[in-house]
């Protein structure tokens, strides 16, 4: 007996060290997030056969019964428009139809098994999301400390390659601040902050409205509960971002851009896709095929950047619909389960992608969707015996 406690505990020691690898690579789009998804895929395959625990994958499947449907109809609208398409399709489509199957679904299913297993908690998934975002905040502190002009100029981008991806980031660190400043009033202000600064001044206008979107609905769901210690720390807030905006012209300049509806192109995108989306409305233009589409002007940008747009000129009008039912299933069980603390953070995702980043290929967004989608059901997945 003690030796297969041994056993378990090292397997246990060896799943922690993947999962928050995996996690804390996701914002950076490396070979480090490959081989973490890979390992975690093999291990999880490994100790399915060697242990037989068939029961737990059935077992989560009656709790995911509704959301299993949703998800699976969104693979059939990728695959079912990428036969449709033949012509338009690039050595991609297929991987990435694939891929979004590996990379999201087998992904939710190996942590759902494992935690029902007991291999982690909810506090650790909390732990490596804030390591993972205050450590690719810090790579955008070092680009101010090298180029100080960067929060004048075009943005603080960190490691990465995207302005844009970057505020993404700190806006996710900023609202899950916003929760967990509910138990940690202290180191939860100092994160939002932090937080904050950087995502203000990588200007990514959609970050900015994503988060003011999610403290509103955070304001309007815990009104009852404010305290004077709320205020206090809503008046240095305040104070915070008053200071900023009176201090740097370029946080005024962008500012001054997001009242004035300046979309940066996007309106001209929207309508240039629309276009396209009438013509193959059913079954979309096939997965990953933007490139492909014979518009010079669209061929300039990375995606339509709008979510439902991305979702129409793939998958058309059939895999909008296996997307709404996912999305509706997922709010519906927050209000079920009367964990009304993640809506929140449910609109930053909704709002955010209305603006920038795909609904398949952005694998940093679509990742963090995992987590959070798995974080709202995993009090349905009970600790087997």
């Amino acid at each position: 007996m003690l030796s297969l406690k041994k056993i378990e505990n090292k397997e246990i020691v060896i799943f922690k060290f993947l999962f928050f690898i995996w996690i804390l690579a996701i914002p950076f789009k490396n070979a480090v997030y490959q081989v973490a998804v890979a390992s975690m895929i093999i291990f999880f395959f490994v100790h399915l056969l060697k242990n037989r625990r068939v029961d737990i994958l059935i077992e989560n499947f009656k709790q995911t019964k509704y959301l299993t449907i949703g998800f699976f109809c969104i693979i059939i609208s990728m695959f079912l428009s990428n036969l449709f398409n033949l012509d338009y399709l690039n050595e991609k489509s297929w991987r990435l139809s694939y891929m979004f199957f590996v990379r999201y679904a087998l992904v939710f299913i190996l942590l759902s098994y494992f935690y029902r297993l007991d291999f982690f908690n909810k506090k650790e998934i909390t732990i490596s999301l804030f390591s993972s975002f205050i450590l690719l905040g810090l790579t955008g502190v070092f680009q101010i400390l090298l180029n100080p002009d960067i929060i004048t100029g075009l943005g603080i981008t960190g490691t990465l390659d995207n302005r844009n991806a970057f505020g993404l980031f700190m806006g996710m660190g900023f609202v899950l601040s916003l929760v967990l400043i509910k138990d940690q009033k202290v180191l939860g202000l100092f994160l939002i902050l932090f937080f904050s600064f950087l995502m203000i001044f990588s200007f990514s206008r959609s970050s900015w409205v994503a988060s003011a979107c999610s403290v509103f609905i955070m304001f309007i769901l815990n009104y009852k509960k404010i305290k004077i210690i709320h205020f206090i720390y809503l008046v240095v807030f305040c104070i915070f971002i008053v200071t900023l905006y009176f201090t740097f012209d370029s946080f005024q300049e962008r500012f001054k851009q997001l009242l004035e509806g300046d979309s940066s192109s996007r309106t001209t995108i929207w309508m240039h896709t629309i276009v396209f989306i009438k013509e193959k409305i059913l079954f979309g233009y096939g997965v990953s095929t933007w490139k492909l589409l014979p518009d010079t002007f669209l061929n300039q940008f990375p995606d339509p950047h709008n979510m439902i747009l991305e979702i129409l000129i793939y998958t058309g009008f059939v895999g909008l619909t296996a997307s709404i039912f996912s999305i509706l299933i997922v709010l519906i069980k927050i209000f079920t389960t009367k964990n009304f603390i993640l809506f929140p953070i449910a609109s930053y995702f909704l709002v955010v992608t209305q603006f920038d980043f795909g609904a398949f290929g952005s694998k940093e967004i679509l990742s963090f969707l995992t987590i959070f989608v798995f974080f709202i059901y995993s009090d349905s997945f009970k600790v087997a015996k």
